[in-house]
């Protein structure tokens, strides 16, 4: 029998049939297998675990069927050891199974961190210092002098503090700052709609100080904003004077 007969007979078209059948049933059964292996379509929605104990998260994962990775920890006084603080991907993020969950926790002791130089320079310069060193400012101690807004002293715990020594991270040190007889007047920034950081960070670069404080919704360090500031901005304030700050979660 010729080659192109075979193409009109029975028994031809009866193995290709089988071949096709056959690649189908194979296709099939590849997907089948690779969506056992990488849960296709099986996704659950994180729990919150942010305020949870690591004994309390570790459950919440192996029942849930996740894995939970330590990145970092960060010393917070309000909270105990060991504590969730932040966790990645957010809660209710939906993942599938076996993914890794990322978090921080509290540490048993703070951070340490080194004291910059600030003497000879600028409140603005020595704000910036002070935040990029993960320090805060107390306030801002005014004294006469020669030069304006001229730093000329650095104190922590009502002491003179060295540049170099370690302090706890986040620790508050005060600014003692020189102004002329003849200084123009502060302006009061405009810090509407700020969070804390910022507006402290500019109230504390024009010169003066931070007053009264309200949260209207809480403390939340990360989603206050400042409503309302009085003295309204562009208003003239001699050097040292308060901003006082009202605070409503965004």
């Amino acid at each position: 029998m010729k080659w192109r007969q075979f193409f009109f007979t029975r028994l031809f078209w009866r193995h290709l049939m089988l071949m096709i059948g056959l690649s189908v049933l194979l296709f099939w059964l590849t997907l089948k297998i690779i969506s056992l292996f990488t849960h296709h379509g099986e996704k659950i929605p994180l729990p919150d675990m942010v305020g949870l104990s690591m004994e309390e998260a570790s459950d919440s994962a192996a029942f849930y069927g996740f894995s939970m990775i330590v990145m970092d920890s960060v010393y917070d006084p309000r909270q105990e050891r060991g504590t969730i603080l932040i966790q990645d991907p957010l809660p209710a993020t939906f993942v599938k199974e076996d993914r890794k969950v990322y978090v921080t926790v509290a540490g048993s002791t703070p951070e340490k961190v080194k004291m910059p130089n600030l003497i000879d320079l600028s409140v603005r310069q020595a704000v910036e210092k002070i935040n990029m060193a993960n320090l805060q400012i107390d306030y801002l101690q005014i004294i006469p002098g020669e030069f304006n807004n001229a730093v000329v002293g650095q104190l922590f715990n009502g002491k003179p503090v060295a540049a170099g020594r370690e302090l706890d991270r986040n620790s508050k040190v005060v600014l003692v700052v020189e102004q002329a007889p003849d200084a123009a007047p502060a302006v009061v920034p405009d810090i509407e709609g700020l969070d804390m950081r910022e507006a402290y960070r500019l109230i504390h670069s024009a010169s003066l100080n931070i007053g009264k404080v309200v949260f209207k919704d809480g403390l939340d360090e990360f989603g206050s904003k400042v409503s309302k500031q009085s003295p309204e901005a562009g208003s003239s304030l001699e050097a040292g004077q308060s901003v006082d700050l009202w605070f409503k979660n965004d």
